[in-house]
């Protein structure tokens, strides 16, 4: 049996995009990312109409699709007027998520414009400022090359 190729952590990373036209920035200090995709249904018991006495079974109807997730790191100082300005703003703001797997299978991004619901900054002991943003997606997110 062969071996699986694992993908290593510095493979998926998260990009903030500005400007027009549309170009992408490495969140650099982000040492966690989530992205989370999910499905929402909705439920209905269906009978057998040739038995009508066996017991109906559940059919699910999906009813929409969203998505969102977090990410988590150090603070870079010369970034945190672009995280305030997302974390304040009324505006949905574009990202990107990449996988990048060394030998290439697999890889592409996921892109869609994000609200961000709460951005958090800590210390603790006087250390490095660290951040949490958590966001939900707004419209499409999109799966492609990236370039």
């Amino acid at each position: 049996m062969a071996a699986p190729a694992l993908l290593p952590g510095n493979r998926f990373r998260a990009y903030r995009g500005a400007g027009s036209p549309l170009v992408y920035h490495f969140v650099c200090l982000a040492t966690s990312i989530t992205l989370t995709l999910t499905n929402s249904y909705e439920d209905a018991t269906v009978a057998d109409c040739d038995d009508p006495t066996g017991i109906p079974e559940r059919r699910s109807v999906l009813t929409s699709r969203s998505w969102g997730g977090r990410i988590a790191g150090q603070i870079a100082a010369d970034h945190l007027d672009e995280f305030r300005a997302d974390a304040t703003g009324d505006t949905a703001v574009p990202y990107q998520f990449r996988i990048d797997p060394k030998d290439g299978q697999g890889a592409g991004a996921w892109s869609g414009k994000v609200f961000v619901e709460n951005f958090e900054i800590t210390k603790s002991n006087n250390g490095i400022v660290a951040f949490t943003s958590q966001f939900r997606g707004d419209g499409p997110l999109a799966w492609g090359a990236w370039t």
